[in-house]
Parts: structure tokens; sequence; C-alpha cells
């Protein structure tokens, strides 16, 4: 079975100075924007292996314009989902792919049914957060056992996303709706304090799905759900990164993070979904250290063939080492509101507004570029999609 998702955008932008450019332009603007007024968003498709056993595939690719134009892989494994013992269902999943933590990106190839652009939390697992191995399930369904609530337990094991917290430590949050892609690189600004003792090795990228300390990490999780109204996600991730360790240009971090995802419908047309993280980042001994936090909460309206959604965003980088030079300390707020149509089964508009007010103490480095900045993108959106 093959089902895609496809954007293209009509938009309009704030004049963008050096200082607004988009962190994979080498700027530190943390709001993507569109370089041409008409242009195509990123195309998706989920494509899914089914067989006459308890094994089958799954394969997420997309085509962007942006940060360089190309097709890439985003997720790609195989499951394994015999059937229920007892009522009990065991299910599990070897390859490459997100961990079930967001709430928001539900839509075809891990998108967003509320929005063309992603929460700041979500952009970011986007950009960094990949596990490579394996993950096991175990489920306790309400209606089999005749309850109200159901239960799923989550262990996942990987390798292969040491540098996550790079892009994070340096730009700080941002929204978007870029996925990087298997081995694709992310572009940031190339500070001065680069230039300098202890950072002269770090590169203005990251590649964030590479191995380098060849450690193991982990993540748990816990999924409940009452009623099929109201959903909540749990999670803890660890990706083990041993700080000291410089490979391929990059170094690893010891990355780890909590997170809890919430939905809840309130009734046939509204619904409401928030997320929290919070966690820290290490590289070297003490050279960067950060500890952030972000939450959204977004509300939803849809009835018949209209649908809106508003969502706050709001986001805080902590600079915890010692280097005077290289402050990353950062926060942002930011708004969305979407208004869109459903014209058919295939083809949704969307009106969507974006205003973001970010402070990062890193553009005043030799730049003296201010700290504070403000953005805003508003973009017609035509969604189609096909099955």
């Amino acid at each position: 079975m093959i089902s895609a998702k496809g954007e293209a955008y009509l938009s309009q932008t704030e004049p963008n100075a050096l200082v607004n450019k988009t962190w994979f332009n080498r700027g530190t603007g943390q709001l993507d924007y569109a370089e041409q007024a008409i242009g195509l968003g990123p195309q998706y498709v989920a494509i899914d292996a089914l067989t006459d056993s308890a094994f089958s595939a799954r394969v997420h690719a997309q085509w962007h314009a942006k940060p360089e134009a190309g097709a890439s892989v985003t997720e790609a494994w195989l499951n394994w989902a015999p059937l229920p013992v007892a009522g009990y269902r065991l299910r599990g999943r070897l390859g490459y792919f997100y961990p079930q933590l967001s709430l928001e990106n539900t839509d075809t190839a891990w998108t967003s049914p509320y929005s063309s652009t992603f929460s700041a939390i979500n952009s970011w697992v986007a950009e960094e957060v990949r596990a490579r191995g394996g993950e096991l399930s175990i489920s306790r369904p309400g209606r089999f056992f005749n309850a109200n609530h159901s239960w799923t337990a989550v262990l996942g094991a990987f390798q292969g996303n040491d540098p996550a917290g790079t892009i994070l430590a340096w730009r700080g949050f941002a929204l978007h709706n870029l996925q990087t892609g298997l081995g694709e690189r992310v572009n940031f600004a190339r500070y001065p304090s680069f230039q300098v003792d202890p950072l002269t090795l770090q590169p203005a990228w990251v590649e964030p799905t590479r191995e380098l300390d060849h450690r193991t990490g982990y993540y748990v999780g816990l999924h409940w759900e009452h009623l099929q109204q109201t959903r909540v996600r749990a999670y803890y991730y660890d990706n083990k990164g041993d700080p000291l360790v410089f490979r391929h240009q990059q170094y690893a971090w010891r990355t780890r993070f909590s997170s809890v995802a919430i939905q809840h419908v309130i009734n046939d047309d509204w619904q409401l979904v928030g997320q929290w993280l919070q966690g820290d980042t290490l590289m070297g001994p003490s050279v960067v250290a950060a500890d952030f936090t972000a939450w959204f909460l977004l509300a939803h309206w849809q009835h018949g063939a209209l649908n809106a959604t508003v969502r706050y965003d709001d986001f805080n980088v902590d600079d915890k080492d010692n280097i005077p030079t290289d402050n990353n300390s950062g926060n942002g707020q930011a708004m969305l509101l979407a208004l869109g149509y459903s014209v058919n089964d295939h083809l949704n508009v969307a009106l969507e507004h974006v205003r973001l007010n970010s402070e990062q103490q890193n553009r005043q480095q030799q730049w003296l570029w201010p700290a504070k900045q403000r953005q805003s993108l508003t973009k017609l959106v035509l969604t189609w999609r096909w099955q």
C-alpha cells in the first residue's frame, strides 16, 4: 500500500537581513521562511509492504527543496506483530525510526494533521532525534479486558544518534517542517567562537544520524488511553553518547530528555494537544553543556470541511558551561494560527500565520547582532494526498 502527501505554498515573510537568515543559510533565524513567494514544500510518501505472516515493512521517504533539494529516507523498519496472547499484544520493529513520543506528528510520514509548521519540540525531533535499532512493546487493550483504560509499555535500544544536541545547543529550538533524512547534513551559523580554542574542530554543520562511539542508547515509554478520548505518552530518551569522542568531524554528545504528550478530544468538533520536553546535553569535558525545556499547547477545531488550529510554543536553552565566549542561552515564544478547508478527500487549502519572538545570546558574538529577534511567516498552503 502506498500513500503520499505533498505541499505547495504561496508565502510572505518579513524582510530578511543577515541576522534573520535561517540557520541552514548560515544565519541565526529560528523560523523557516520561503526564499521564493511560490514553491513546492516537502513531498512525502509512505510505503507499506504487508504479508500473510506476522511480519510487515514500512518506508517513509521525502523530497524537499531545502535545505538542499533532493530525496531521502526518513524512516524504514520491519514490523513484527504476532497474534495476541491472553488479550495482550506484543509488537516489535527493527530499523530506523522516530520513537513514538509525539501526538502532534501523526499524519503521513510523520507529518502533522494540524499545521504545515511543526511545534518547536517536534521540529527539533524531526532534525536530530532518530533511532537506528530495535523497539519492543506490550499492550493491554482495554476493550479486550472490558476496561476503560488501555496501556502500552515500550522499550527501545539504538545507535546512530550520537551528535543529537549539536544544533539545539548552538542554534536553539526552531519552527519548521524539515525532516532530516538518513545521512543528511544540517547546516547552521559559523559562529566566531568556532575559530578559537576549545571549539576549533567544530564545523558549522551536524549529521545527526552518525554513529561515533559505538555505545547503545535506549528509551522507555508508557502509553495510556481512556475511552479513545484521552491519550498520554510519556518517554525517557538517553543516547548514551560519549562526550569525549570525536570522529568524522563530529563530536558525540550525551543527550537525554523526558517528554510527555497529551491529546484530549473534547467533543466532535474540538480537541487539545500538548507536549512538554525537558533534558540536557553535554559535549567534551563540559566544553558545551546546556539544559533545555519546551512546551506547546494547541487547540484544533473541525466541523465538516472547515478546520482551524491555534498553537502556542515556549522554549528555553540554558547554557551551563564555563566558556565565556560561547554563550548558548536562548529562549522564545511562538504563536501559530491555521485556517483550513478540505475541498475533497485529496485536496486541502490552508492559510497559516506564525509569529516568533526569540532571544539567542550567541548572536552577539563578534557580529554584534541583536540577541532579540522577531520573525513572522504567512503562507497559503495547498496539500494534496492520495492512497
